[in-house]
């Protein structure tokens, strides 16, 4: 048996990185997965890859910045599967430059991905999740929203927010059986790392030097762990929790 047989899970940005890696691990461990991407071409990657490791699931275009595709998410997987039952916000952007060239489009890009379309996602679920019970959401936030972190200004503070608005939510869903928790990675290798670090092994080398005390970078799979003990019956006493996982990342200064 899989730790999350019986569960169905939507995962936004299913994609590629951290949601898809948390995608094909929940479905090798039983889970019925909704791959939510705006790239369709990214998210039937992912389905294909879920289908090779024997899991089972859908792939729903979705792009987070629009309410009402957000609203077809859930309609479509109450269609498949007849309920929800866990809700891994992963759909994230990042814009890494000097505080000073950040410009609106900037702000507005961060703030309706990062921030407003996870918000939106957990208004528009929640119900379901409710009616289901015995339910979860985890949001994916960032060592960003408290070490300070150079060129990542907007980014950083909205995965404040998201963390902020989490943990303040427990109190009202979780007796109503949602779980509510938070994963902040650190530096892990995925296709929001900056070009700069991706491309020039010397600058990865100083990187994790700096920063990584167990040797390496993080890899979409160190999260997709954690995301699956939040997601089952294992986790059914966490709720309001940030589960930090940076490779320690934080003690560095």
């Amino acid at each position: 048996m899989g730790r999350m047989d019986g569960k169905v899970a939507v995962v936004t940005g299913a994609g590629s990185g951290i949601g898809r890696a948390v995608a094909v691990m929940f479905a090798k461990e039983g889970a019925k997965v909704v791959c939510a991407n705006r790239n369709e071409t990214q998210g039937n990657k992912t389905l294909e890859m879920i289908k090779q490791v024997g899991g089972s699931g859908i792939f729903v275009k979705c792009d987070i910045r629009r309410k009402d595709e957000i609203k077809e998410l859930l309609d479509k997987t109450l269609e498949t599967y007849g309920y929800v039952s866990t809700l891994f916000n992963c759909a994230g952007v990042l814009v890494h430059k000097p505080f000073l060239e950040h410009t609106d489009e900037d702000y507005d890009l961060i703030n309706e991905t990062n921030f407003r379309g996870h918000y939106w996602a957990m208004q528009i679920f929640l119900p379901a999740l409710i009616k289901h019970g015995h339910s979860s959401i985890t949001n994916v936030a960032s060592i960003s929203y408290y070490k300070p972190e150079s060129n990542a200004y907007i980014y950083g503070a909205f995965k404040a927010a998201m963390n902020k608005m989490t943990r303040d939510m427990v109190r009202e869903f979780s007796p109503q059986g949602v779980r509510l928790n938070v994963i902040a990675p650190g530096p892990v290798n995925t296709n929001m790392t900056p070009e700069y670090v991706k491309n020039n092994p010397e600058v990865q080398k100083q990187l994790i030097k700096e920063v990584c005390p167990v040797g390496r970078l993080g890899e979409p799979e160190d999260i997709a762990y954690a995301a699956v003990w939040l997601a089952s019956d294992e986790a059914d006493w966490v709720t309001g929790s940030t589960v930090v996982i940076d490779g320690g990342a934080c003690n560095m200064g």
